[in-house]
């Protein structure tokens, strides 16, 4: 068994989290592969506020613009991951230009809650993914039923997210919030488990009332699995 194909990271969608995704899939592929066993890939690191802006202005000719050039500065990655849930808004648009597979995210999650066999999920994440169509319409087309918070509650997902977590300002209060919000979710909502589809949410305690399903764990071991097993 050996590393089949390089990996591309599109990361910087915070530093914080693409921290996150290199050290989890050297620890994943050195637990499989052992010894002094680390994976061959590639990143391409964006500047977040470029991205950010776009979010903002509903630029998504920009976003997408900036996606294309990223994977175009990896000529030797055999596919791509974006180190970002929000991001995957252009997933769709990115395949229309590049000749590369892009290893989604949400379909990795979609197999996983499916897989555990649950039917209703809460989605947490940025008020971009919670709020959109491009996350929940995925799952629901999968035969899932999708809740997210309150408007209220998704303004302060959203604040801890880029004021707190992408800053690498972690802390108990942070932690707190998203166990109060998904504790409530799941008694006035009946939600069977909580999809974390921020990949800044990796670095909180995950310590809920109802299973979590971690977005950047499972994306990095399908990752992983994928570069070995093509």
């Amino acid at each position: 068994m050996y590393q089949k194909q390089t990996i591309g990271i599109i990361g910087g969608i915070s530093p914080m989290s693409t921290a996150v995704y290199y050290s989890r899939m050297a620890t994943e592929f050195n637990a499989m592969m052992g010894g002094l066993n680390y994976p061959r890939l590639v990143l391409s690191s964006v500047n977040m506020a470029d991205i950010h802006n776009a979010q903002i202005q509903k630029n998504h000719k920009e976003a997408l613009r900036i996606f294309i050039n990223a994977i175009t500065d990896m000529p030797s990655a055999d596919f791509i991951l974006i180190a970002s849930n929000t991001m995957h808004r252009v997933v769709r648009g990115l395949k229309t230009f590049v000749d590369r597979d892009i290893l989604d995210i949400r379909d990795v999650v979609a197999k996983e809650v499916l897989h555990k066999g649950y039917q209703k999920v809460l989605l947490l994440g940025s008020k971009y993914t919670m709020e959109g169509r491009f996350y929940r319409e995925y799952l629901q087309e999968r035969g899932l039923e999708v809740v997210i918070p309150s408007e209220d509650d998704r303004l302060l997902l959203n604040s801890l997210i880029y004021d707190q977590l992408c800053r690498g300002d972690v802390n108990e209060e942070g932690n707190q919030l998203v166990q109060g919000i998904v504790e409530q979710v799941a008694k006035e909502n009946g939600a069977e488990a909580v999809v974390l589809a921020c990949t800044e949410f990796s670095l909180l305690k995950q310590d809920f009332c109802i299973p979590s399903l971690d977005s950047t764990a499972l994306h990095v071991k399908a990752a992983i699995e994928k570069a070995i097993s093509y």
